[in-house]
């Protein structure tokens, strides 16, 4: 994994060195920078070494012609079975790294007319990248399909560009305004969706998105995505040999993702929990290891002083299970923690990011960079594996609420909604309508009306179930803005590496094969469960989810109080520059951190994000 950055104007470039040292928590182990020697591009990369650590891994890489230059950020799954196969085919490659890979596949694809977006469509992994061809002075950008890695590009004068991993990284071609037309779309997903940034002028290269810059015009490619198109399932399943059967293949399938996320020349950890995601991926490391020879992976989870939040002594049981040495990093309690951490999450992000969550995974990155540079997590399970309740909902939706009057169901929400379950409320409040109005219900996470919260535009095909729908959503939308944001940010922050091995693209293609309905059944993830139950303990596989969620309601009053003091001044702050009545402010705020309202905590919380990012970070909370 690396920081890279690069600028297409010769004006640009003397600022290239600034920006690659603003990304150099990102890449520790050495930074470097490539002039063209006509002054027609630049290219820097501050690099963290995980695959061979020696010289020959070096970037900006150029090719032996001396045509082609590539930085490089990611990792390729199975890239050193690829280099054994070019030597084979009498290609000798100087070393032994990712990049070294990922240069040949490009330099073979454009002197052979072949589309970078289709030559790259063949490489598992997670990256995102800069090749500058000296011969036909373009520059060709590109992202991962999922979105795993991030890539940020700036507009320039004269129709010039520059890039970065980071949005901090480019305050060193000129100051970053923040873009205050993101505000709906940021309380509806709690994160900024790309192409939007956060900071005008400045866009987040679409996932699977290649970028083609030469002499100031830019044209577009897709990667195709790994989980679209065929891989989708075509009919109701015929029997059980044939579950069993796609069970076999997913499980073969993450053991050997898994198995690739683990080839690095530096230790390696994985993340523990309660759950089932990270320890179906810990559990299948420590059985590779223990095949190869090797001790299993040091494991990390977070614990927490209230009981319902703390997975510690699941955790330990299991590390135990499985020979594993366990670190527990604690949580933060006190508010100036909390906020300083928050703070300093929002300067890596540089744009509003309302996930709580964030603070967790900034102390816990920072502790487990302390051991080690790549840790693998089980990210993106509960999208392919079905593990949210909304999916449920939408299945009971499509196939029974949807069948009754719309009076009826208006009816139910209003004499029951009030007194339900928060779940059973929201579906209750979201299923009144049509399933466009369910869908826009379920995945807006603003629970105030006069916020004028809203998503973005997500197309649902004609007679596509629901459950799909939102799965998909999920999948291409949620998943890169929040998860995948938080992992790559907090984690290198600190020179780490999160590698996810769930998101390998035939992990990917083998759940999608499958229909909702059986990754749905007995609660969710019953097909995930199955699929690992051979390598976690019995009393491991039925355990409630709890998920990695602070106490949002208590840190929300004790930032709030922490940065502006007492409940009027409170709301004030707030809520300034919202049209929402001030009786109404009292209210939403009683509610919020009344611990019974989590949606209205999320809210108020993604409020206080907000008004932080506007006040550049608040380098000192004020006083009075």
């Amino acid at each position: 994994m690396c920081g890279i950055a690069g600028a297409t104007s010769n004006s640009d470039q003397a600022s290239l060195a600034d920006a690659v040292k603003r990304l150099s928590h990102r890449g520790p182990d050495d930074q470097r920078l490539w002039r063209d020697p006509q002054n027609a591009c630049a290219l820097a990369c501050a690099r963290l070494a995980t695959t061979d650590l020696s010289s020959d891994g070096a970037q900006p890489m150029v090719s032996g012609d001396g045509r082609f230059v590539l930085v490089f950020n990611g990792y390729i799954a199975g890239h050193r079975r690829m280099l054994e196969v070019l030597k084979h085919q009498g290609i000798l490659p100087r070393g032994q790294s990712d990049a070294e890979l990922v240069l040949h596949v490009l330099t073979q694809a454009i002197t052979r007319s072949v589309s970078v977006a289709d030559a790259l469509s063949f490489l598992s992994g997670q990256y995102a990248l800069a090749l500058w061809d000296c011969d036909q002075a373009s520059l060709y950008l590109a992202r991962d399909p999922l979105g795993i890695k991030p890539l940020y590009v700036m507009d320039r004068p004269d129709c010039h560009l520059v890039f970065a991993s980071e949005i901090p990284a480019l305050s060193a071609f000129g100051p970053l305004r923040p873009d205050e037309n993101v505000r709906s779309e940021y309380l509806a997903h709690l994160f900024v969706p790309s192409p939007e940034s956060g900071s005008v002028d400045v866009t987040l290269l679409a996932p699977g998105r290649v970028l083609c810059w030469q002499g100031g015009q830019v044209t577009n490619s897709q990667i195709p995505h790994p989980a679209k198109g065929k891989f989708r399932p075509k009919g109701r399943l015929q029997n059980q040999t044939d579950e069993t059967h796609q069970i076999e293949t997913l499980r073969a399938a993450v053991w050997q993702s898994v198995g690739d996320a683990m080839d690095a020349d530096c230790l390696v950890g994985t993340l523990m929990s309660g759950g089932l995601d990270s320890a179906g991926v810990a559990a299948m490391a420590s059985a590779i290891a223990r095949e190869r020879g090797q001790p299993p992976p040091v494991g990390f989870v977070m614990g927490f002083s209230n009981p319902a939040l703390d997975e510690t002594d699941a955790a330990r049981h299991l590390a135990q299970h499985l020979g594993q040495e366990l670190h527990v990093i604690p949580a933060p309690e006190k508010p100036q923690e909390i906020f300083d951490t928050l703070q300093n999450a929002l300067q890596s992000i540089g744009a509003p990011f309302a996930n709580p969550s964030v603070v967790l995974m900034r102390i816990l990155s920072q502790a487990v960079g302390n051991h080690v540079k790549v840790c693998l997590s089980g990210d993106g399970g509960d999208e392919l594996f079905a593990g949210y309740p909304r999916y449920r909902a939408a299945r009971l939706f499509d196939h029974y609420w949807c069948h009754l009057p719309v009076p009826i169901r208006r009816c139910a929400a209003q004499i029951l909604g009030s007194n339900s379950a928060r779940n059973t409320a929201r579906f209750l409040a979201g299923g009144q309508g049509d399933s466009r109005q369910a869908f826009e219900a379920w995945n807006n996470r603003c629970a105030i009306a006069e916020l004028k919260s809203g998503l973005i535009d997500w197309n649902i095909e004609r007679d596509e179930p629901l459950a799909d729908a939102m799965m998909a959503f999920d999948r291409d939308v949620t998943l890169p803005g929040n998860q995948l944001m938080m992992s790559d940010r907090m984690g290198m922050a600190f020179g780490l590496e999160y590698r996810l091995p769930l998101l390998g693209h035939e992990v990917m293609r083998a759940a999608a094969g499958m229909s909702v309905v059986q990754h749905v059944r007995n609660g969710g993830k019953d097909i995930w469960r199955k699929t690992i139950s051979p390598y976690l303990p019995k009393d491991h596989i039925g355990r409630p989810k709890i998920g990695f969620n602070p106490p949002t309601h208590d840190w929300l009053a004790k930032v709030c109080a922490y940065v502006w003091g007492d409940a009027p001044t409170i709301t004030h702050a707030l809520f300034e520059g919202f049209d929402v009545p001030e009786d109404k402010q009292v209210a939403y705020w009683k509610r919020a951190i009344s611990g019974r309202a989590p949606d209205m905590a999320v809210t108020l919380w993604a409020l206080m994000v907000w008004q932080i990012w506007q006040c550049d970070g608040l380098s000192e909370p004020p006083r009075g």
